[in-house]
């Protein structure tokens, strides 16, 4: 007698697990019970606990935390000995800074930069800031348009010239091989108060290191004028962490995260800003300053002469003398 039941419990038992599984339902024994049915999978999912998220207090007094800038490994703590903002580090004076000058290649005269800074326009409106690198050559950052933006560009010179323009492939200029976030604007004619005619403006020959002095100019359109900076690089790691952008969707391996000591309670449109370090433009401002709120860092995309680069790394392999090496 006990031997049918149990055969009976047993087929009753696959039955129910067959059913279980095509109906995606979850099934609990109760004591003394038959199998019953509690409830589907998307309530189990329910009942899964939540990773809470803390509020920017709790992290910024969370002494573990990198990002706090009481944590001493902190690379933006003063206490970190590799920051040039500790105070043990008295080599370069930081903060305000005169507006700087920028060479150029082909007769080394300086040029004040906000000669070479221009406002770019489109339907009148006011879009961003450019830079002129040569007679007939502004670049800027494509953050500054959209997707159904024209090509066509108006400009303002810093005497108001007015200038016309249009964007063309980076691959029909010198700066072949730069950032795709870098845009080329071709003149249709030259400035008429332009110090480089005939000439271009010196661009980074070289990568910049982790904490070099930088310098960070950024144009007050409502002074007409330039308020500069003097600062440093910080590493990617921490700029993300300032950003909250763990996934690197926005601050890219690729670019240039530098503190701005500058606070503005308000978002500053300062894309197209320029980079400046060794009288050479090295970067280009793609995020604005704290937008679209503060976070003390600004991002730029890299400039760079890619002559300078080749004939650099090839004195890097004569000197290396790597027949030396292999014989």
């Amino acid at each position: 007698m006990l031997r049918p039941l149990c055969i009976i419990q047993i087929l009753l038992l696959a039955f129910l697990a067959n059913e279980s599984e095509s109906s995606n339902t979850h099934l609990h024994r109760y004591m003394l019970d038959t199998y019953k049915p509690q409830h589907n999978r998307k309530t189990q999912m329910n009942y899964k606990r939540r990773r809470t998220v803390r509020s920017d207090h709790e992290m910024a007094i969370d002494p573990n935390n990198p990002n706090n800038p009481n944590n001493p490994n902190n690379p933006d703590s003063p206490d970190n000995p590799n920051n040039p903002n500790n105070p043990n580090n008295d080599t370069v004076q930081y903060g305000h800074s005169k507006e700087p000058v920028v060479t150029l290649t082909n007769s080394d005269k300086k040029v004040p930069l906000h000669e070479l800074m221009v406002r770019l326009y489109q339907q009148n409106k006011y879009i961003c800031m450019g830079t002129v690198i040569s007679e007939m050559l502004v670049i800027t950052t494509s953050t500054c348009f959209n997707l159904a933006s024209s090509d066509v560009v108006t400009m303002k010179m810093y005497d108001d010239e007015v200038l016309e323009g249009k964007r063309v492939a980076l691959n029909q200029t010198y700066l072949k091989g730069a950032d795709p976030m870098l845009v080329a604007i071709q003149l249709t004619k030259s400035p008429k108060n332009s110090k480089v005619t005939g000439d271009t403006v010196k661009l980074c020959d070289s990568e910049l290191e982790i904490y070099e002095p930088i310098e960070l100019p950024l144009w007050i359109r409502s002074r007409h004028s330039i308020h500069s900076q003097t600062t440093y690089i910080i590493p990617m790691q921490a700029c993300r962490l300032r950003m909250r952008d763990p996934e690197a969707m926005v601050a890219t391996d690729t670019m240039i995260c530098v503190k701005n000591m500058k606070y503005t309670a308000q978002c500053q449109l300062a894309m197209g800003n320029p980079l400046v370090h060794d009288e050479r433009i090295c970067g280009i401002n793609v995020a604005g300053h704290n937008c679209p709120a503060y976070t003390g860092v600004d991002l730029y995309i890299r400039v760079y002469d890619a002559l300078a680069f080749s004939i650099m790394g090839m004195e890097i392999i004569k000197n290396s003398r790597i027949e030396d090496t292999i014989l």
